[in-house]
């Protein structure tokens, strides 16, 4: 079960009852109930109502009294009598509604609290209930609303504050989520783990920056682990702070030298920094830490492939053959580099290994396909795609190539078919949208061509081509207007694209951007 706070209102409560408190019944139990002696208070109180039957007030008061003491029926008819007594006084809804959250009884708390609130819509208490009611039921988006209007209350109850900053984070009100982490944090409410949990789930909903003040806390409260600095180096990265992650990350690589995982993220940070050598040498500290693990041979050769150390990578992913549990991804990095080379012969025996090795997965045979294309024997290359296709789960970048050497070739039904099915894989990748419509255009689908380079710029409001695509489209569906107006984006974003080119590359050489340039 879930605990729920019921201070807060007891204050309102008594004082109401002591500023009537006329009856030496009523004096000795309010001082009872203050003592803590709830059997004494209850029965001091049941004597003054003898006296005051129709006081919703001192009702509402026997209730809580009885509720403290875990006589909720006994409860939850004293409330109900108040409430009929006095249907102006929202205390005893509030109180009833209470009663069956903590229950279990969420209808009935529903019913009660949206009673209390339509008396009291500034009562923080009826909404920090409501609040926990709609998150007990796993219905956080009825809680929101009411998460904004409890922060106080949420924001000094570790368990119920962390549901509410999982279901703001959920419904994308991350503003809320962090106001709520920053209270829990402040008054010291959350345990470690829980102040663990908390800075994941920000990292994990794209929040990297807000993350990393959460990730530095946990430091602070265990400055000896480890664990913890290497979790704030990762922040640091995903936050787009290299620097700091570097710093922190040599730290630690001194401190336990060999770990992989530390080399292997020191790496990360010079690449991120654009440092190739010195995320070479990382990578490589990290091969030799960790041996057969394929990731650390799969970031070592791509640093030495943009370095055009292709000689050394291939001999490295070998080295790495050898001793991996599953050589599949190095053979697949091994075709690559052979395929970059242009040595399509040894491409292609790396690339059936591969395939003989997991005959179940399409990269190998999108792989295999592509040695074929490059020197031009589409015939082969489809074989060895509908080949895969028979044995494997459909694959988006298999059907896709499948369409688009089907196409090449002139296989019209093939292609579309392969195409659509490419795009019901990937529905937000432009690419097939793109070779879809060109397709229909030249099946003089006119029509269907539209619908493909409209999808295309609702992915990518940028995308020149298509509205060059979209003008020739018009201009064969007899809409001249729309023609001109398309050619026009076409020309507008295909300078612009230049412009942009020009200018990236000239900051790149320090010479300065001259708008008027041809």
């Amino acid at each position: 079960m879930i605990a729920y706070r019921q201070a807060g209102i007891l204050l309102p409560v008594l004082a109401c009852v002591l500023a009537s408190a006329q009856s030496t019944s009523l004096q000795r139990g309010v001082i009872s109930f203050q003592r803590g002696d709830y059997e004494a208070a209850l029965q001091e109180l049941k004597a003054a109502s003898r006296d005051r039957p129709t006081d919703a007030s001192l009702h509402n008061f026997i209730g809580i009294t009885e509720t403290k003491l875990g006589r909720i029926d006994d409860a939850n008819l004293e409330y109900k009598t108040a409430s009929h007594l006095d249907s102006a006084l929202a205390g005893p809804d509030k109180n009833l509604g209470f009663n069956y959250l903590n229950t279990g009884k969420y209808e009935l708390a529903e019913a009660s609290l949206k009673a209390a609130l339509a008396l009291d819509q500034a009562d923080p208490f009826v909404h920090y209930y409501l609040a926990i009611l709609y998150l007990s039921a796993s219905q956080g988006p009825k809680a929101i609303p009411h998460i904004a209007a409890a922060q106080d209350a949420l924001g000094s109850d570790a368990t119920n504050g962390m549901m509410a900053v999982k279901a703001c984070l959920q419904a994308g009100h991350s503003d809320e989520a962090l106001h709520l982490i920053h209270s829990l944090e402040s008054g010291s409410f959350l345990s470690f783990a829980q102040e663990y949990e908390a800075a994941n789930l920000v990292s994990d909903h794209g929040l990297y920056v807000e993350a990393v003040p959460l990730f530095k806390r946990l430091v602070q409260r265990q400055p000896n682990s480890w664990e913890n600095k290497y979790n704030l180096a990762i922040a640091f990265l995903k936050a787009k702070q290299p620097e700091d992650a570097r710093l922190l990350l040599i730290e630690l690589a001194t401190e336990r030298a060999g770990n992989a995982n530390i080399l292997g993220m020191l790496g990360s940070t010079y690449d991120l920094e654009g440092k190739p050598v010195f995320a070479l040498k990382a990578y490589q500290d990290a091969v030799a830490a960790d041996p057969n693990n394929p990731n650390r041979y799969l970031d070592c050769t791509r640093v030495m492939v943009d370095l055009n150390q292709f000689d050394e990578a291939s001999t490295l992913l070998q080295r790495g053959l050898a001793v991996v549990p599953d050589p599949f991804p190095l053979t697949i990095r091994l075709g690559a580099i052979e395929m970059m080379q242009g040595h399509f012969e040894k491409a292609r025996v790396s690339f059936k290994e591969a395939v003989r090795e997991h005959p179940d997965v399409a990269l190998g045979y999108v792989a295999l396909a592509q040695t074929y294309m490059k020197e031009g024997n589409n015939t082969t290359a489809i074989g060895v795609l509908l080949d895969g296709r028979s044995r494997v789960a459909k694959d988006f970048a298999l059907e896709y190539v499948l369409g688009l050497i089907s196409f090449e070739t002139g296989q019209q039904e093939q292609a579309l078919e392969a195409l659509k099915n490419s795009e019901e894989l990937g529905p937000d990748v432009v690419e097939p949208h793109y070779q879809l419509g060109m397709l229909y255009m030249q099946q003089h689908k006119w029509s269907d061509a539209k619908g493909e380079f409209e999808s295309v710029l609702r992915l990518n409001p940028h995308h020149a081509a298509s509205f060059y695509q979209l003008s020739r489209t018009y201009e064969r569906m007899g809409n001249a207007d729309k023609a001109k107006q398309m050619a026009a984006e076409a020309s507008l974003l295909t300078r612009t694209q230049r412009e942009e080119a020009i200018k990236t590359e000239q900051l790149r050489l320090g010479i300065p951007f001259n708008h008027d340039q041809p």
